[in-house]
């Protein structure tokens, strides 16, 4: 019985220190757009010189906000179809956006979207 004691606390231990470091990692998932970099898809959304009319575009705060483009359908029942493009990046930003607890500025030097290389 001791034996068995000696084992059951230490593994208890690290299951508890396991679980307490995986909570405080972060949620991730992986972009696949703007080279999985979630600063720049959360505040600028598709490229715009991959698709030069996205259907959405996000808003400030970057945590979920977003726009739906006039010329897309809905709103405007005449209006384009969504790609498979804006269909995916935009299922991408709801999932991932929204994990962010604040919305941040960017603090390096030259514009995110082309730091260290365009994307």
């Amino acid at each position: 019985m001791k034996r068995s004691i000696k084992f059951i606390i230490p593994l208890s231990l690290l299951v508890l220190f396991d679980l307490s470091a995986q909570s405080s990692s972060g949620y991730y998932q992986r972009l696949y757009y703007r080279m999985d970099d979630p600063f720049v898809f959360c505040t600028q959304g598709q490229d715009i010189k991959r698709n030069p009319a996205p259907c959405w575009k996000p808003m400030p705060p970057f945590t979920g906000a977003y726009m739906l483009m006039p010329y897309c359908r809905p709103p405007n029942p005449y209006g384009k179809n969504w790609t498979q493009d804006d269909t995916l990046s935009f299922r991408q930003y709801l999932s991932v956006c929204p994990q962010a607890i604040t919305s941040g500025r960017w603090e390096g030097s030259g514009r995110p979207e082309y730091t260290p290389i365009s994307h």
